[in-house]
């Protein structure tokens, strides 16, 4: 990898000379002075990465209702993706996609690790060395996570991947332990769970998130407010180790939920006395009445409102710092999630449909090109690396699989154009064309196709009436994976 100046940046050092140090601010090089703007001009790096957020929740991204005006205001500034899928699921997988820049779907010669699970994809960050914030590293960058995840913050695992950051932070809430969980009331435990879900399949780990958490009473005692708040203490030094590479990975609005009263009035009702919704199941919603239904909704959509005025917490701080003026920032989800949609809640691979298929991918160049445009490229979570690699003038290395998505903030094409984009969860497979998407298992069994022509929201199985498409769409994904896909028993 050699450090090359972009075009931009080699046109602004041409004009120095006629337009002075007025250009060096857009460049994102201002003075120490003015808070921003490290020795040499380098842009830095931000990735947000938000867990579980479905972009028909984002404000950004046509929400009605639900309010995110922090993430809002970075769509503003920066390029939205409105139709970026993860091309692996769902936690562990999406962050192997996102850190190693490359596809692991399909998940071959998959064996399971005895920490980490028997699902397939669930493995720990293939090489460490090879990953976009590593590739940073070498070129010099002060390299830095600050994350909830209980996987990548906590497993041994990851330990490798973690000691590959100048500084990891590891904020304790989705794992380990700030109280005993026996602190909490079993009274309490259950005031947080529908009666149907109140065995031991939820009981202990409510209880222990609870404990973790302020038991819903103490926003600051949440995982999203101790997450930002940590990466806004971080800033300090990134601003005086300058160029750095921040992530910050917050779980948060993943289940557990325990949703502040006051975010729960936002979105339910006022005057709702019952059991509150803090996990659902992974599989058919059943058992849920309609006044709980509504309850759920109300508690995902009061988590990321929660989430992203915490979010705006860590992003005051930033700006405060001047940060903004030379930062290249990316924020994504890896997945979303099921609120009883076509009868399902969680995370169900049989129904890799938006509400869990679909997250939000937003790139933001200091000055703000293309800022507020939409492109339908098909993005994907393993591009993250090549695009803000290219953003700060280094070229990504070969071991690189993604698509460098900058070239559409300056009206370009990326090289891959990507007629169609294919991933997967588990021993499941989704391919999208402009027209078409077809699910099923790996084998190529229990199809869905849905005609989005005349179906936009994937309703309706149009497989048996349309088998030509149904194959070809099967044999595309065939022919791009290489093969017949795994199956795992």
């Amino acid at each position: 990898m050699n450090a090359r100046l972009s075009r931009r940046r080699l046109l602004q050092a041409g004009a120095v000379g006629a337009a002075g140090a007025a250009i060096l601010p857009a460049a994102g090089c201002s003075s120490d002075d003015e808070g921003g703007g490290g020795g040499d001009g380098q842009l830095n790096v931000l990735v947000l990465i938000i867990d579980s957020l479905r972009p028909d929740h984002v404000g950004a991204y046509g929400s009605p209702q639900i309010q995110t005006p922090n993430i809002d205001a970075l769509a503003n500034r920066g390029l939205r993706f409105s139709r970026a899928f993860p091309e692996a699921m769902v936690t562990v997988p999406a962050r192997r996609s996102i850190f190693g820049s490359r596809r692991i779907f399909p998940f071959r010669n998959w064996k399971p690790n005895p920490e980490i699970g028997t699902s397939p994809g669930w493995l720990p960050i293939d090489d460490p060395q090879k990953t976009f914030t590593t590739a940073l590293k070498d070129q010099g960058y002060w390299t830095a996570q600050v994350s909830d995840n209980p996987f990548t913050a906590f497993m041994k695992a990851f330990e490798p991947f973690r000691q590959s950051f100048h500084e990891w932070r590891t904020i304790v809430g989705q794992s380990g332990f700030r109280k005993p969980p026996e602190s909490v009331s079993i009274n309490e435990v259950e005031h947080w769970l529908p009666p149907f879900l109140r065995d031991d399949r939820y009981i202990p780990g409510m209880r222990k998130y609870l404990a973790n958490t302020g038991e819903g009473r103490d926003e600051e005692e949440t995982c999203a407010a101790r997450v930002y708040k940590d990466a806004a203490s971080i800033l300090d030094d990134a601003r005086r180790r300058q160029p750095f590479a921040l992530t910050v990975d917050c779980f948060d609005p993943h289940e557990p939920w325990s949703t502040p009263r006051k975010y729960l009035d936002m979105y339910g009702d006022a005057d709702y006395s019952g059991s509150e919704v803090g996990v659902t199941p992974y599989g058919f919603a059943q058992n849920f009445t309609p006044e709980q239904f509504r309850r759920m909704h109300a508690a995902y959509a009061g988590e990321v409102t929660m989430t992203d005025r915490w979010l705006g917490h860590f992003l005051d701080r930033f700006h405060e710092l001047g940060l903004h003026k030379n930062t290249v920032i990316v924020l994504l989800s890896d997945h979303g999630y099921l609120l009883g949609e076509r009868g399902y809640t969680g995370k169900v691979p049989s129904q890799l449909h938006p509400e869990l298929a679909q997250v939000p991918f937003i790139v933001v160049h200091p000055d703000n090109r293309a800022a507020g445009e939409v492109s339908q490229h098909f993005a994907s979570t393993h591009d993250v690396g090549p695009t803000v690699l290219s953003m700060v003038g280094i070229d990504p290395p070969s071991w690189m699989g993604g698509t460098d998505l900058s070239t559409i903030l300056d009206g370009g094409a990326p090289s891959d154009r990507r007629e169609f984009h294919y991933g997967g969860m588990y021993n499941r497979f989704f391919i999208r064309t402009d027209d078409w998407v077809l699910i099923g298992d790996n084998q190529g069994n229990e199809r869905t196709l849905c005609d989005l022509r005349v179906d936009p929201h994937e309703f309706e199985n149009v497989v048996k009436a349309n088998p030509r498409v149904s194959k070809e769409l099967y044999e595309t994904i065939l022919d791009a994976a290489g093969g017949p896909l795994p199956y795992y028993e």
